[in-house]
């Protein structure tokens, strides 16, 4: 019996020897793993983030400037004004800026809430959230129908609101593409 716990003692010392042993091969022979990433792609993008604009409202963000309430906010999250628009026009705008994003993001954006934050005319903003996050749109009444023009959370290219004279209220500024430089309104 005795010599039995023995062996079993040895078998356990050589095993842990041989374990210890491989981690340490592995841990100085182990081979350089380098991760090569692509870059190029990276530097022709607008740095999200770097678009301060005078009172220091980061647009790419959502943020724009709010003077009554003397602070940037996201119109989406809490409206500028105070000013309550029509029922009938807001819900409108809401069907059809709703039925556009699922459209085009998918039936999962089905599930999001909408609301409206700012009427201007022809041109409306406002959010969709839900549990994951939030983004912003932009819409605008193209023969009397609501059409969504641009929505997201991040930078607002010039060249997808061109056709639609939004007040500068509801867009100060927007990144020009071509010239790879943000454009005040």
């Amino acid at each position: 019996m005795e010599a039995k716990k023995g062996s079993v003692s040895v078998v356990l010392i050589i095993l842990a020897a041989v374990l210890l042993g491989s981690g340490y091969y592995f841990l100085i022979y182990r081979p350089n793993h380098q991760t090569v990433v692509d870059t190029t792609t990276q530097a022709n993008q607008p740095l999200v983030g770097g678009d301060k604009d005078s009172h220091g409202c980061i647009g790419s963000a959502g943020y724009s400037w709010c003077s009554l309430k003397n602070k940037c906010l996201r119109v989406w999250e809490e409206p500028c004004d105070e000013q309550v628009t029509p029922v009938d026009e807001t819900q409108d705008i809401i069907t059809a800026v709703k039925a556009a994003i699922i459209a085009k993001r998918g039936t999962g954006a089905a599930d999001l809430t909408y609301t409206v934050s700012k009427i201007q005319g022809d041109f409306a903003q406002g959010g969709a959230s839900g549990q994951g996050g939030g983004a912003m749109w932009f819409a605008a009444k193209v023969n009397n129908t609501w059409k969504l023009v641009w929505d997201g959370n991040g930078v607002i290219l010039c060249s997808d609101i061109a056709a639609y004279p939004f007040p500068t209220s509801m867009i100060p500024e927007c990144y020009n593409d071509a010239t790879k430089t943000s454009v005040k309104r």
